[in-house]
């Protein structure tokens, strides 16, 4: 278990310099295009508000590929992009595009180079440590701000909906890495 926590820090000066090659870019542009098309995607969860988008999985491939810097700007620049495209949940709202961009760091820091024996398990504390800190905790900050309400008011059915989430999170993640594993896109980049 050592050896796990061991290989779950990155560098980041790595991952920064991999956008200086071309295919490390392609890359990246394609699944932010890809987290855009995700987006417009959407299953809603008990009212039309509350709903899942696949978008997590572009920027978990991002952070699995690439690394914490170009999965941060995967998730970042995929929230503006999306609300460009669709901009029907309302008003923008920066702190979401920081929401996006945390959530590529943590799948960054903990998927980069990720595809041992571990990886289920990395893959199961990356989408803890999202739909914890991230997903309920700020992201239920930010609609409270933005709709100057209680947090409460949010809180309980973005737990709920988040408990539904998550195993759907884990399965498609790992699928995504399956995926990425039998096309040798981590020996290829």
């Amino acid at each position: 278990m050592g050896k796990f926590f061991k290989t779950m820090g990155t560098d980041f000066a790595e991952s920064a310099k991999g956008l200086k090659n071309t295919r490390r870019l392609a890359l990246a542009g394609m699944l932010l295009a890809l987290y855009a098309v995700l987006g417009l995607v959407k299953i809603p969860l008990f009212t039309p508000d509350n709903r899942i988008t696949f978008t997590f999985a572009a920027t978990a491939a991002a952070g699995m590929v690439l690394g914490p810097v170009p999965a941060m700007l995967v998730g970042g620049l995929g929230d503006i992009l999306g609300y460009v495209l669709n901009p029907g949940g309302g008003a923008y709202f920066f702190g979401f595009t920081i929401s996006g961009m945390l959530g590529g760091l943590i799948y960054g820091l903990c998927l980069y180079k990720a595809h041992g024996k571990w990886t289920i398990v990395r893959i199961i504390v990356a989408v803890f440590i999202i739909t914890l800190f991230v997903n309920i905790i700020l992201n239920t900050c930010w609609l409270s701000v933005m709709y100057a309400k209680a947090y409460t008011i949010f809180a309980s059915a973005r737990i709920i909906k988040n408990l539904v989430a998550f195993p759907v999170h884990v399965i498609v993640i790992f699928a995504v890495h399956l995926l990425l594993k039998r096309t040798n896109l981590y020996k290829k980049l």
